[in-house]
């Protein structure tokens, strides 16, 4: 089955109905402006964690199931991979936002959009 991403144990793809529609990575500079009294200068503090934002579409009634295991998730930090093989690090899921639309009779939505906030994960060793 081809992937899109892999957080942990859990895989987006469109095999098994958890495809990404749109997944945006930022890379914050390790500078920043200091003003001074002729202008400004520029200051090394560091650079802060990458964060990776991810939109989901589900179109499906058993989307609940796997947004449920994404949110047991948020405790710990998660190793990520992309579709490719490439180790992307250790991050933590910053925050996870659900919406169901399209309900049928008995509650369940037809249609699931989810939006994750990864952190990239570095520890003070």
């Amino acid at each position: 089955m081809n992937q899109h991403l892999i957080i942990g144990e859990f895989a987006f793809s469109v095999g098994g109905k958890t495809p990404i529609s749109r997944m945006t990575r930022t890379t914050p500079g390790a500078f920043v402006e200091v003003p001074v009294v002729h202008g400004a200068r520029s200051a090394f503090t560091g650079r802060a964690n990458e964060t990776i934002n991810i939109n989901a579409k589900w179109l499906r009634t058993g989307a609940a199931e796997k947004v449920q295991t994404l949110r047991n998730m948020v405790d710990s930090v998660q190793q990520i991979s992309d579709g490719q093989g490439n180790n992307l690090g250790k991050w933590t899921i910053k925050s996870l936002t659900e919406g169901r639309t399209e309900l049928i009779e008995d509650g369940r939505a037809m249609v699931t959009e989810v939006q994750i906030q990864l952190m990239e994960y570095r520890n003070a060793d």
